[in-house]
């Protein structure tokens, strides 16, 4: 109550009057009628998370977050990220995750620390400022359970192991027979969720890939260190993302075709150092560039190679400078 005398009255009025005015721009939606929602593209949170008493005091955010970051898993598993154990990982910046589940970033670091302690993710930091690596924990394949037994999670028993199975087991797709539908709607629906989730397959991987890009170079710290060339900066991280994402079979660069896939996996091992070394290219070029992208998809693609002999020969000029002199 004490901190209500603190308070500007006019802040106050202005306070009520924007949240009255966001609820008279409140967006009236229309109702469903039946197979509407089957358009719709949805993430999946594992039933168990909510049913099973040992996850019971894991945060609901938390457990809204899991099911975020297994609707990466699809996009691993087609890029093939794996380890050398063959396991699978995601990339999930906390930033990223905090702007989806709307909140700060203090609750976001406290909803990944609290999946570690219940073992449902493992964090892998790769250092040299490339993104950490998450892998999310199979908790199901522990062990199947009775539905009824919340005390033992994935614990399988004799007696249990060898018991029959259930006349009416509890499956996590729900009964088939309350729900009939015609089965011309029903091929309607699915092709239509399948263009739907298509559609968001591909924004999935452009945000992974938008994110794993801006880490890899290090963008917000360029910026910053270099805060007079921030466009260039934005703009060649928007070409390494454009290339990155790229479909074609091929990419040409310098008037030589290359395998996207080749120049995809050059493209994602570029850091911050390569991205100064490229815009120091740009400064240092006294020739006229007729064509901007393609100069700099060449520098970019060569950068890996170039770098360290370029520097190699700076340092070498440098030091024949001081005997000179």
């Amino acid at each position: 109550m004490q901190k209500l005398h603190h308070l500007n009255p006019r802040n106050i009025v202005e306070s009520y009057r924007r949240e009255e005015k966001g609820l008279s721009e409140r967006i009236t939606f229309d109702y469903f009628n039946g197979q509407e929602s089957e358009m719709l593209a949805f993430y999946r949170i594992p039933k168990l998370l909510f049913t099973d008493a040992y996850f019971s005091g894991l945060d609901a955010l938390a457990k809204t977050l899991y099911g975020l970051m297994l609707d990466r898993m699809s996009l691993s598993i087609k890029n093939k990220w794996f380890d050398e154990l063959q396991r699978a990982y995601i990339y999930f910046a906390q930033h990223e995750a905090a702007k989806m589940l709307g909140c700060g970033e203090d609750k976001i670091r406290c909803l990944y620390k609290n999946l570690e302690k219940y073992g449902l993710i493992e964090r892998q930091k790769q250092g040299q400022g490339k993104p950490t690596k998450i892998y999310l924990k199979n908790f199901a394949s522990v062990g199947n359970k009775d539905s009824s037994d919340h005390g033992n999670f994935g614990v399988k028993t004799a007696e249990n192991s060898g018991s029959r199975p259930s006349k009416n087991p509890i499956q996590d797709h729900g009964e088939t027979g309350s729900n009939y539908n015609n089965i011309n709607n029903t091929n309607r629906a699915i092709n239509t969720n399948h263009i739907s989730s298509m559609k968001q397959d591909m924004n999935d991987e452009y945000n992974a890939y938008a994110e794993i890009v801006r880490e890899n170079l290090d963008i917000d710290s360029m910026c910053e260190r270099y805060p007079q060339d921030v466009e260039i900066i934005e703009g060649i991280y928007d070409l390494v993302l454009e290339t990155v994402i790229c479909r074609k079979p091929t990419i040409w660069i310098s008037k030589n075709e290359y395998p996207t896939n080749l120049v995809k996996s050059k493209f994602l091992k570029l850091n911050h150092m390569h991205l100064e070394y490229v815009m120091g290219c740009m400064k240092e070029n006294t020739t006229k560039v007729r064509n901007m992208k393609n100069y700099l998809l060449s520098a970019l693609f060569n950068a890996p190679t170039t770098m360290g002999s370029y520097y190699q020969a700076e340092y070498r000029h440098d030091m024949a400078s001081r005997v000179v002199g």
